[in-house]
């Protein structure tokens, strides 16, 4: 399966190649419908409580905490900037790059 375009099991467009707005109401940022604007991992929502993500597509100023999540990502970069955390917002423990697995307490905005 290619990422520039597909069709999720609710009916809507995906992908890289699929041209969109922001999915925040009243926001008419233009977007694609790929993997770097979605919220989570999963274009079909979270699976259970610990994953992050609604599977809706926001631009960078609406994307982390600035939507109607069910179960929004926590977003924290790390202190160097190269990483950012991926769990559910107020997780307990270290933030955590789950596209590294790799575990870091400093975060830029402390």
């Amino acid at each position: 399966m290619g990422y520039a375009h597909y069709t999720l099991s609710d009916g809507r467009e995906a992908g890289y190649g699929v041209e969109a707005t922001c999915d925040k109401s009243g926001c008419e940022t233009k977007i694609d419908r790929g993997l770097g604007y979605l919220c989570g991992d999963n274009p079909e929502g979270h699976r259970d409580a610990d994953e992050p993500g609604c599977g809706n597509y926001y631009c960078e100023t609406h994307r982390y905490g600035e939507h109607d999540c069910t179960n929004a990502e926590c977003g924290k970069h790390s202190a160097d900037g190269n990483s950012y955390c991926g769990l559910v917002i107020e997780h307990d423990g270290p933030h955590k790059d789950t596209n590294d697995d790799l575990e870091f307490t400093e975060t830029e905005s402390e």
